[in-house]
């Protein structure tokens, strides 16, 4: 079993595998969209992680994980645990930036608009805003962004995903501007 990961699977992995394989999806783009109440926020406060949106001209990077043999249901059953509020799982194509190796089928977890943490779209101010306010169990909601985007550049560095770098430079502008006047919105 291989199981995708396009957002914190990507820089916390947390979890046994046999192999790992940088590559991408088709079909959905990342986003934003999905509420953290746990992780990166909390009840009220919600921070922002990243779903899939399907979008049929969409193409996704990340990493996809072969699960140790004889161990797959008990990872499977962390990281169902992991992404409990409000993912779900589907199985896509996973294509490996290593052409010498063919696509095969993954496993996915994605946050789907009618579960209850699920924000949506919002103007790309207001979601850095948010990100930027927001903190929960696992930390602050910009660790999770720039961990996120400092990956992908390192693993994929021809990858383009405007809504994921235009978010992490209006963020950090806003960290900046906080520092020089050594505020923070609430």
């Amino acid at each position: 079993m291989w199981i995708f990961g396009y957002g914190s699977l990507i820089w916390k992995v947390d979890f046994p595998y046999q192999e790992k394989l940088v590559g991408y999806i088709r079909g959905y783009n990342r986003r934003f969209w999905q509420g953290s109440t746990d992780h990166r926020g909390m009840p009220g406060k919600p921070g922002r992680v990243v779903t899939l949106v399907e979008d049929p001209e969409g193409l996704v990077w990340g990493v996809a994980y072969k699960l140790p043999d004889g161990k797959e249901e008990e990872v499977k059953q962390y990281l169902d645990l992991r992404e409990k509020n409000g993912y779900r799982t589907t199985t896509v194509t996973f294509y490996p930036k290593d052409t010498s190796i063919g696509p095969f089928p993954v496993m996915q977890y994605i946050g789907t608009c009618d579960n209850p943490n699920y924000l949506g779209p919002a103007p790309l101010e207001d979601m850095a805003l948010q990100i930027l306010n927001a903190v929960g169990q696992s930390g602050r909601n910009t660790e999770y962004l720039f961990k996120l985007a400092d990956s992908l550049r390192s693993l994929v560095p021809e990858d383009t995903d405007e809504h994921l770098f235009s978010l992490e430079k209006l963020v950090k502008e806003l960290v900046a501007r906080n520092e020089k006047c050594n505020c923070v919105n609430d």
